[in-house]
Formats: C-alpha cells, structure tokens, sequence
C-alpha cells in the first residue's frame, strides 16, 4: 500500500495585532467637577421691574427647581414653587419648564442663559383686596 499523502501545511498570517488600543480612554470625571459654567439672568417676565432681576452662576446640570428655590429666597418666600411658573430664553405661557429638567435638557450648556419667570399673586389686603368684604370689592388706599 502506498503511503498516505499529507496535507500540505498552511501558510501561516501574520496578523496585524496591536498592542495597544487606537483610541485613548476619556478622563473620567464626576458629574459634581463639572468645569462648564453657564451665566444665568434671572428675569420677572411682567412686569418688567429690574429690581427684580439677579444673576446666579451655575452648570448644565442645575435643575430648574434649584433656579425655582433661589426666585422663592429672592421673594422672601413669600410665593410658592407650585405658583411658579419658568421658561428658559424666551417666555411662553406654553413653553413652561418642569421644574424636574436641567438646563442641558432644555438646550443650554454654556455661556448665558435668559430664564423668565411669573407667578400668580394670592389676593390678600396687601394687593388691594380684602377678603372679608362681599363681592371682593376693591379697596383703595
């Protein structure tokens, strides 16, 4: 019997491996160090009143109801979050923004942001009103 053929060997590739990966890792940083600064102008949207306007310094990642605290500190408390109403760059009764958003989420990372707000005053004797009288008459001073 004749001997049995051998298979012919395959040729060995080099492959082509590196070393080391083709990209560098990002720095990881916590969301806390955020470096991004964003000017925010606080504004009452009616009236006008430029008593009423400061400016507070935060990031991207400020929620709405933290800008909503500092409006409420800024009033002396005297309103409350659920009368609150805040837009960001341009006011619109439909344009109102959860208090649960930040201001990445409503399109602001960087640089200066407008953000409007109004609210809705409770009537009382300060506002001209007394709440005693019959027919909420007006009282004038």
């Amino acid at each position: 019997m004749a001997p049995k053929k051998k298979g012919k060997k395959k040729k060995e590739k080099d492959e082509d491996v590196p070393d080391q990966p083709q990209y560098e890792h990002p720095e990881v940083r916590p969301a806390r160090l955020d470096e991004r600064r964003i000017k925010a102008v606080v504004k009452l949207a009616a009236p006008v009143c430029s008593l009423l306007e400061f400016v507070v310094d935060v990031t991207p990642r400020t929620k709405i109801g933290s800008i909503g605290e500092a409006i409420i500190a800024r009033h002396g408390g005297s309103i409350r979050a659920d009368e609150l109403s805040i837009c960001v760059n341009r006011f619109h009764p439909e344009e109102v923004v959860s208090s649960e958003k930040t201001l990445a989420d409503c399109g602001v990372v960087g640089g200066e942001a407008l953000i409007y707000y109004d609210f809705m005053p409770q009537s009382g004797p300060l506002l001209g009103r007394v709440a005693d009288c019959p027919g909420d008459t007006v009282v004038r001073i």
